[in-house]
């Protein structure tokens, strides 16, 4: 009896401390209610250089580490500008982006209020420092959940253009305070392509449109 009491509360401390069943590893942003990220005021043409505090829309403040080296030399990277990232390709033109500028360090966006589930659009140079990781953190900088995006999801985008892939970390409570970024001079944005503010899905096109339509008829019922 005291065997079996034994273990089952070996196997309930194994639960809490694993911490698995409780997060995922978002690969799609659909359905996604998370915090998004505003790149506007960064849409400038400069190819601007931080180490942060940066103070972004929606209550994100951007950083860089500062105990590993950059390439620049001056910290990461917030706005627009020419960016290569090796095999998957190239960054620059309208693109707007927070990136490391850094083979190895991280980047975090960490937030006014905490949340169960937080993503962004991501890309890095693969094979260049150590592989690139997604990481949620606590209000104390602890890591809730991490993930290595080279083996567990990786960024795939050979010659592309500006383009980047959804990943995200999501709990089932709200206990996310910071999203941190690492390695492989991997960038951050808005949106798929770069845009500094997301693009609404066709979903929410079609049912602003219909929203519109009703509203100019309901107009026209008044005026007539």
């Amino acid at each position: 009896m005291l065997k079996q009491v034994a273990s089952v509360a070996a196997l309930l401390t194994a639960l809490t401390l694993s911490g698995t069943a409780s997060a995922a590893l978002l690969t799609s942003d659909v359905g996604y209610t998370g915090p998004t990220l505003d790149l506007t005021a960064q849409q400038n043409g400069n190819y601007n250089f931080t180490f942060g505090p940066v103070g972004l829309p929606g209550g994100i403040t951007f950083t860089r580490d500062t105990t590993t080296a950059s390439n620049s030399g001056q910290g990461g990277v917030l706005g627009q500008g020419g960016y290569g990232l090796a095999g998957n390709g190239s960054f620059g033109g309208d693109a707007v982006y927070a990136g490391l500028d850094g083979a190895e360090g991280w980047i975090r966006f960490a937030l006014s209020a905490p949340v169960s589930v937080f993503g962004l659009y991501v890309n890095y140079a693969p094979g260049v420092g150590p592989d690139p990781i997604i990481a949620a953190l606590d209000q104390f900088g602890n890591v809730l959940e991490q993930y290595n995006l080279a083996t567990d999801a990786p960024v795939s985008t050979p010659g592309g253009f500006n383009e980047f892939q959804f990943r995200g970390i999501s709990l089932t409570a709200a206990n996310i305070w910071t999203l941190q970024l690492s390695n492989s001079y991997i960038i951050a944005a808005a949106s798929a392509n770069g845009d500094p503010t997301p693009v609404p899905e066709p979903e929410t096109l079609v049912m602003l449109a219909a929203g519109l339509f009703g509203l100019g008829f309901a107009r026209r019922r008044r005026i007539h």
